[in-house]
């Protein structure tokens, strides 16, 4: 069996393919999002559509990337779904690190950003980051 002399390049660019390490998909929902800083510590996160997982990533992922907060910390819901004062148009959800005043104490378990006071650490909130979400 002849070997065919215009084929090798292509093999050769196969088998370099196949040795490559798999990198993984990015699937998450970090650039859904973007957080600004406001007065008094609150962190202003607008979605590309409104998703409360979407919200928890934005507000986790500036509280540990600008922050530098540990995944021990929480995140409250300071003010649900309303429009944003930093991208005019769009709506926002508004998170602290610490509770809100006259907020009850929050005893479901759910990420809903419409519940004043509701609470994830900063660890739980990340894993939302990894949610898979559809818009529409």
């Amino acid at each position: 069996m002849q070997s065919c002399k215009r084929c090798r390049p292509a093999a050769l660019a196969v088998t370099a393919l196949l040795a490559l390490p798999a990198l993984p998909a990015r699937s998450g929902n970090e650039s859904r999002s973007a957080a600004y800083p406001l007065a008094d510590g609150l962190i202003e996160v607008v979605a590309d559509f409104s998703e409360n997982s979407i919200y928890w990533c934005g507000a986790a992922t500036y509280a540990m990337g600008a922050l530098d907060r540990p995944g021990t910390d929480r995140l409250y819901v300071w003010q649900g779904p309303a429009p944003s004062s930093a991208r005019a148009g769009e709506k926002s959800v508004r998170f602290a690190l610490r509770p809100p005043p006259d907020a009850g104490p929050v005893t479901s378990l759910t990420n809903d950003v419409t519940m004043i006071g509701n609470s994830l650490s900063v660890a739980q909130a990340r894993q939302t980051c990894n949610e898979r979400t559809t818009s529409g």
